[in-house]
């Protein structure tokens, strides 16, 4: 059976199932959870929310699975493409239960689907078991989007509940900074969709009235990964675990993928680093810390490099272009902007290829994400760079990159990621 994957949830189902053999098609968000499927050359489409007919017929899956969030157009265009559909539309834990039982039962994989849930369950319960007789409950402003704000889905209520706290308005509701500061959180939890760890809290903390919250007095304000909160999946777990650490530090050890506003009001971020992220460079105190997105743009066995203008910030060393990922921006988004201002064309940003985290001995941090671009419109037109050209991959050594990126470049030379 050839299944078309329209969501990172079923992606990451079908990886728990051990049946990511079926797949014929994915979306890039699907490569991003669970990057070997990069390495196995699957057909990369459009996600349920903007996919089409076209590229659905031209893989001619068995089953196309698609889950929210959804548009009338993508679900008009799933259903032209004439293949059968199985649509998801979770709101809660138990509906995210019976979405496993679905896609196992498609899968032919029933009994591992009993055992994911079972995982998934324990996982849960044993938090759950930890805050069962806890007193203090706090009152927990979960937000999925910042403008306008939304509240969290159903699925986060019950996950804040678990954690030992008590969820503040409607989930999915959309709401105001002056309703949210009037209720007075005493823990604020952003989780934005596609913002991956980058909302930019401080100014979160410095909405109308919410300097004088609990939350921002407490320094009681964190951003947790947006997979780990919105991606109806198994991984909730570890997003459970993570508002667990948030809620009730004095029972829970630290998790990965979240950040929390500084103790002191009005003051800076410290951050936690994912847990799949390698860390180089000195030890030593948190350095501030830059998100940048940068595109391997391919031409065949070549990749285009590009030169710092010297007199900059490192001169003269060579790094694949991309800039800085804006609060509130996609990493996917940033590299467009950015390849559009630095070199005049209009990328199809691929897959993501690698992601870094490296600490520079001067001070300084920087978050990068390198993605595929094999097809872009226009022009190449170098506006920022000394000098720009293309590389064999095998060549890249011979160049005096950024330290940053050293590590890319030998596994690129190697082979070993493309």
């Amino acid at each position: 059976m050839k299944i078309a994957s329209l969501q990172p949830s079923v992606s990451i189902i079908l990886d728990q199932l051990g049946r990511t053999d079926m797949l014929a098609a994915c979306t890039r968000w699907c490569v991003a959870a669970v990057p070997e499927l990069g390495e196995r050359g699957i057909t990369v489409v459009r996600d349920s929310w903007s996919t089409s007919a076209e590229e659905l017929l031209a893989v001619r899956p068995d089953v196309a699975i698609a889950s929210v969030p959804y548009r009338n157009e993508s679900l008009a265009a799933i259903l032209k493409a004439g293949c059968p559909v199985l649509a998801l539309a979770p709101h809660s834990l138990a509906d995210i239960e019976q979405d496993i039982r679905l896609i196992a039962a498609v899968a032919g994989a029933g009994e591992r689907g009993e055992e994911v849930i079972a995982e998934m369950r324990a996982g849960i319960d044993e938090v759950r078991a930890k805050t069962a007789n806890i007193s203090r409950r706090p009152l927990v402003y979960c937000e999925e989007w910042g403008k306008p704000l939304i509240h969290s889905q159903r699925w986060v209520k019950e996950l804040v509940e678990a954690a030992g706290g008590e969820f503040l308005g409607e989930p999915g509701a959309v709401t105001t900074a002056e309703v949210v500061a009037a209720a007075d959180p005493e823990v604020v939890v952003a989780a934005w969709c596609g913002a991956g760890d980058r909302v930019p809290l401080r100014k979160l903390a410095s909405r109308p009235g919410w300097k004088q919250t609990q939350a921002v007095q407490s320094g009681r304000v964190y951003c947790i990964a947006d997979e780990l909160l919105n991606t109806p999946a198994p991984t909730l777990v570890e997003g459970l675990r993570a508002l667990a650490w948030a809620l009730h530090p004095e029972i829970f050890g630290a998790a990965k993928g979240i950040r929390r506003l500084d103790e002191s009001v009005g003051g800076g971020e410290t951050s936690k680093p994912m847990g799949n992220m390698g860390d180089t460079g000195q030890n030593g105190p948190p350095k501030p810390l830059r998100y940048v997105a940068a595109g391997l743009i391919l031409r065949e066995s070549e990749v285009l490099i590009c030169q710092r203008r010297a007199g900059s910030a490192l001169g003269l060393k060579w790094e694949f272009p991309g800039g800085k990922i804006e609060p509130g921006e996609s990493a996917e988004g940033a590299l467009r902007r950015e390849l559009d201002e630095e070199l005049g064309i209009a990328a199809e940003v691929g897959p993501r290829i690698a992601h870094v985290r490296h600490n520079y001995r001067n001070g300084g941090a920087v978050d990068l994400q390198f993605f595929a671009v094999h097809r872009f419109e226009g022009e190449l037109v170098n506006r920022v760079f000394e000098d720009m050209r293309w590389s064999l991959l095998k060549d890249l050594p011979g160049y005096d990159f950024l330290p940053a990126d050293r590590d890319l470049v030998r596994d690129l030379a190697e082979g070993k990621l493309l």
